[in-house]
């Protein structure tokens, strides 16, 4: 019942899955899990201490911003640090 919870909220944000905006959370992602790495924190804490940056970042956009808390820009997030951990 969660999951179809979660489809039908991704797919009524009015939040596209495609876009600039989607690059960039990509990419961040990436680069600040490398980055953490490099910098000698172990890679489950780099992933740790970069989605904890990405779930701070939507809580703002909600909160402060009085903009959506976009799950897909989560999905984005995750997919970079997935990719920093793995090369």
């Amino acid at each position: 019942m969660i999951k179809v919870l979660l489809v039908f909220a991704l797919a009524a944000s009015g939040d596209p899955w495609w876009g600039k905006d989607k690059c960039r959370h990509f990419a961040t992602a990436y680069i600040l899990t490398r980055s953490v790495h490099q910098a000698g924190v172990k890679k489950h804490y780099s992933a740790g201490i970069v989605l904890g940056l990405s779930i701070s970042k939507e809580v703002y956009d909600k909160k402060i911003k009085k903009s959506i808390f976009s799950f897909k820009d989560l999905v984005y997030d995750i997919a970079g640090v997935t990719l920093g951990l793995l090369l």
